[in-house]
């Protein structure tokens, strides 16, 4: 028996391809299409193998956005809200069916990637995320084994046939590696209910969608000239003074009204989603882990460990939800607003209605900020090495891998177990040195990204053989400029 490889690749985020002439939602526009890329990698590791090696290709979580997806049928075979006409369908098994078949069709190479290898013998596993966690539903993960494995086609005589599975929590093999999106530990996207994440809403069976995901569904998927894969809709107050004058001001689209309703509608679906939760927990739900335990061959006080690992989403704690949103900043500066014109109306001495807005007000707000604390949702990703360690000391393996936070890392936890995490392939831009926005070639891939982790262990025969984990970005350290492509 042949040595083992795996190749994981998280956080594609592919989502069905729209194009816009004025740079309206870029991150979906066919620019970013890169599945003659990804083809490319999986293919150049594919060759390194050996007769007799294991190959095994872990798609480790976020692999689609089915928050991004906005596009509806022409003609639905089942009612359409009025606001999935605003946001996108909801997160239901029909329509998730629907959303999942769209988005294969825009990536036909990547589907063919996929079948080349169940066709060649290799395994394919698809271990779930938080924004594709509609492949809960049984009826959306037949949609991409179907895909595949009518691209593989039919058994050529005594050939080997690879295998596609979709993982709802981890995937372990066991003393060799465990791989597992996780955003169970970034309390802003972790579900209640990891492995049974549903509710009943408007008469149907619909995914309990987490913070993250209601941010991107109903406040990023439609604020189109911010990149929901990156920071760049972190500005100062003047910042969005400008990005406002350079794409709203003179156009039909609205950005601080977008904005507010998108973070109310955000806010009453998630507390209402915790409601319905509270009122209806899963029956049973222990059944997932002990399902999980016998999969993997696991004791079950072990798989009860590993799942206990999860952080309870911020649901729980109702300042960080309005936090998220910016909607107590919003009460604060409206509050200090009406003080400031309440005072200037009132008979109150000349030093009171100068002092107080100018002194008291800015004071109030520092207050705040400082009691309110720094962590946000960006800060929770240099933590995943901490649960790393943690799921370490309850298995023995040689690797453990993560996703979800998209920065590519790798580090020894111990003496013979090395924790990486496999970044992203996300559409992330800058402009170019010395260019504008707007001209031809000024949008440029940011360097060191679409990252993979690859780990190679020895044949098992091979005592004490090292395990090697490695960590890369295929992509050219000066990445030339997008150019739409036909």
């Amino acid at each position: 028996m042949g040595a083992h490889h795996y190749l994981v690749v998280s956080d594609l985020h592919l989502c069905d391809v729209e194009d816009h002439p004025d740079g309206w939602k870029r991150h979906k526009s066919s620019d970013w299409v890169f599945d003659d890329e990804l083809d490319a990698l999986v293919a150049r590791f594919e060759a390194r193998l050996a007769p007799g090696d294991r190959f095994t290709y872990v798609l480790n979580g976020d692999i689609f956005d089915f928050d991004l997806v906005t596009a509806l049928p022409s003609t639905p075979p089942w009612p359409v809200r009025r606001l999935e006409r605003l946001y996108g369908l909801d997160p239901s098994e029909p329509k998730s069916v629907w959303k999942l078949e769209r988005i294969l069709d825009d990536h036909p190479g990547f589907v063919a990637t996929l079948g080349r290898l169940v066709a060649h013998g290799h395994d394919v596993v698809v271990t779930v995320g938080n924004h594709d966690r509609e492949l809960w539903f049984e009826a959306v993960a037949e949609v991409l084994r179907t895909r595949v494995l009518a691209v593989a086609g039919p058994v050529q005589g005594d050939a080997p046939r690879g295998s596609v599975r979709v993982e709802p929590w981890f995937f372990h093999v066991q003393g060799e590696i465990f791989i597992e999106h996780g955003h169970q530990y970034d309390y802003y996207s972790s579900f209640r209910y990891n492995l049974e994440p549903i509710v009943q809403r408007h008469g149907e069976t619909q995914i309990a969608l987490s913070t993250g995901n209601l941010s991107n569904r109903f406040l990023l998927s439609n604020i189109g000239f911010f990149n929901p894969h990156a920071t760049d809709f972190i500005l100062s107050g003047l910042g969005y003074i400008r990005h406002w004058f350079r794409h709203y001001a003179f156009t039909r689209r609205m950005l601080i009204l977008t904005w507010l309703l998108g973070s109310l509608r955000a806010l009453l679906v998630l507390l209402a989603t915790r409601a319905r939760i509270e009122r209806n927990p899963p029956r049973d739900y222990d059944r997932h882990i002990r399902a999980a335990a016998q999969r993997y061959g696991l004791a079950l006080e072990t798989a009860r460990a590993l799942h206990g690992l999860g952080r309870a989403p911020i649901t729980s704690r109702f300042h960080k939800i309005v936090r998220e949103f910016w909607i107590d900043r919003l009460l604060l500066a409206l509050g200090m607003t009406g003080g400031t014109i309440a005072l200037a109306l009132s008979g109150a001495a000349l030093w009171v209605k100068l002092i107080v807005p100018l002194l008291a007000f800015p004071l109030t707000w520092f207050i705040y900020d400082w009691f309110a604390g720094t962590g946000n949702a960006l800060t929770t990703e240099y933590r995943s090495h901490i649960y790393a360690r943690r799921v370490a000391r309850l298995l023995p393996v040689r690797a453990i891998v993560f996703g979800h936070t998209h920065l590519a890392m790798t580090q020894p936890l111990g003496e013979d177990v090395t924790f990486a995490n496999s970044g992203t392939w996300a559409p992330t831009w800058v402009v170019a040195a010395g260019a504008k926005p707007r001209e031809r070639g000024a949008i440029v891939p940011v360097p060191g990204l679409r990252n993979f982790v690859w780990v190679h262990l020895p044949e098992p025969e091979r005592e004490g053989g090292e395990c090697h984990v490695s960590v890369g970005s295929w992509m050219p350290l000066t990445p030339e400029p997008l150019r739409a492509r036909a």
